[in-house]
Parts: structure tokens; C-alpha cells; sequence
């Protein structure tokens, strides 16, 4: 009787645990490409990442493409139970949660990028690692990007209401911009492009190099906390593996 009863005893935990963990996780990005990480027709980088986090795990994931202010926005709300790839900021902590080290995110982030700033062949814009320079005039960049908040810290003009690269390149090819700061893998795929090729060149240094994240709703951390802990450390080790750098080398 009493090994009936410790085996259902078992079988309850075991119901529990089961019944606890989500049958889908629901994860947002932005809805324009971002070269190599999110491309339409090839996946990207963070795709391929996260689908070995997902087999790694047992769990499964829907990736869901929308604007990336409302991509965040939604986490807040909880719609989402997380967003990718974000760079650190202070003021998302509001929307979501970083895998944390104290009060800054540690190293299980999903990736490494910056921002470069990009000119006119001939212009002499430039940026010399603390100032901009040569740049009386506006800069363009991605809306709710966070580079706008830097760009505006350097004092400069911003014009944030295109939402991809290639539009805020358009633009400086049409001379409504003096200069553009874009990611900078996504930039130079973009400026290699026939549209572009000949007509924009990347300044050097770049604005910022810095790591991005798989940021986690505070409500899914909230439930979910030994299973949070686990997919950051999963999204680290797998960034880390032989087998993710392996499809690192041979993405185009």
C-alpha cells in the first residue's frame, strides 16, 4: 500500500512538471530583414539558433515577425514571452527581462553586432570613435533601433522614420540624409547590392559593437524561472558549439 501510494505520489509530480511547462513559446522579431540573423527566403542566423536551442530543449518555439517597437511592446503585455535580438538598454528592462549579472546582462547573449555609420562616396562625414564629425546635417536610422539614442547623445539630428536598411539608404542616395547608421553586417550586405554598389562607403571605427539577446517577458520568468535559466544557457552553449559555427560559416 505504501509503495502504491509514494508511486502515485511520483506520477502526480511528474503530471505537474509536465503540465507546467508550455506546450509552445511564442517569440517575436523584427519584421525587416536584418543581414545575416533574419533574412526572408533564407531564415538567418538567430533562426537557425534558436531551432537548436528549441531540439536541445524539447520545446517548441513560434517565431512571430512584426514591428520591433510592437515586438517589445508585446512582451511587456505578456502576448509575447520573448523578443529577439536585443541589444541592452536600460529602459527595456521595463519590457522584458536579460539573463542578468547584477544589474547588467551577463554573457548568454545570442550574438555579437554593432553599428557603422555609412556616407556618400566623396562625403567626408565621418565619426572618430567618440564624436561625429563633418555632420551638420541629419542622420538616418532604423526606427525603434538603439542607435537613435546614442546618435542623439553625439548631438546629432536624427531622422528615424524609415524602418529598414535599405530605405534609410534610399534616402541618403536621394540626399534627404547626410549619412545613415545601420547594423553593420546588414549594412554592408545592403551596400553591395547593384541599388547601392559604388554610391555608399562604410566610416571607420564603427559607432558600436555590443552583444544582442533573447530577452524573456517578465511574466514567462515569473512562472517559468528554472526553465528561463535554461534556455539562456542553451542559447550560449549552442552559440558556442561547433555544429552553430559551422552553419555561421556556410550562411550567404
Amino acid at each position: 500500500m505504501r509503495r502504491s501510494f509514494c508511486s502515485l505520489l511520483v506520477l502526480s509530480a511528474l503530471a505537474v512538471q509536465a503540465e507546467d511547462k508550455p506546450a509552445t513559446l511564442k517569440f517575436c522579431h523584427d519584421n525587416v530583414d536584418v543581414y545575416p540573423w533574419v533574412v526572408v527566403g533564407k531564415g538567418g542566423l538567430n533562426l537557425v539558433h534558436l531551432k537548436m536551442v528549441e531540439q536541445k530543449l524539447g520545446l517548441k518555439f513560434e517565431m512571430v515577425s512584426m514591428p520591433w517597437a510592437r515586438c517589445l511592446d508585446e512582451m511587456r503585455q505578456g502576448n509575447m514571452d520573448g523578443a529577439f535580438a536585443a541589444s541592452f538598454k536600460t529602459d527595456r528592462l521595463a519590457s522584458g527581462s536579460y539573463p542578468m549579472a547584477g544589474d547588467k546582462p551577463d554573457n548568454r547573449y545570442m550574438m555579437m553586432d554593432g553599428y557603422s555609420l555609412y556616407r556618400l562616396k566623396g562625403s567626408n562625414a565621418g565619426y572618430d570613435g567618440k564624436a561625429l564629425t563633418n555632420v551638420s546635417g541629419t542622420v538616418g536610422a532604423q526606427q525603434g533601433y538603439s542607435i537613435v539614442d546614442q546618435l542623439k547623445g553625439l548631438g546629432a539630428r536624427v531622422d528615424d522614420g524609415a524602418r529598414s536598411a535599405d530605405d534609410n539608404l534610399r534616402k541618403l542616395v536621394a540626399g534627404r540624409v547626410q549619412a545613415v547608421a545601420l547594423q553593420t553586417l546588414e549594412g554592408d550586405n545592403s551596400i553591395q547590392q547593384a541599388e547601392f554598389a559604388g554610391k555608399v562607403e562604410k566610416v571607420a571605427p564603427p559607432l558600436v559593437e555590443k552583444p544582442y539577446y533573447l530577452m524573456l517577458s517578465k511574466q514567462f520568468v515569473a512562472r517559468y524561472g528554472g526553465l528561463s535559466a535554461d534556455i539562456w544557457n542553451t542559447v550560449a552553449a549552442v552559440r558556442e558549439s561547433a555544429e552553430y559555427k559551422k552553419q555561421v560559416s556556410q550562411f550567404k
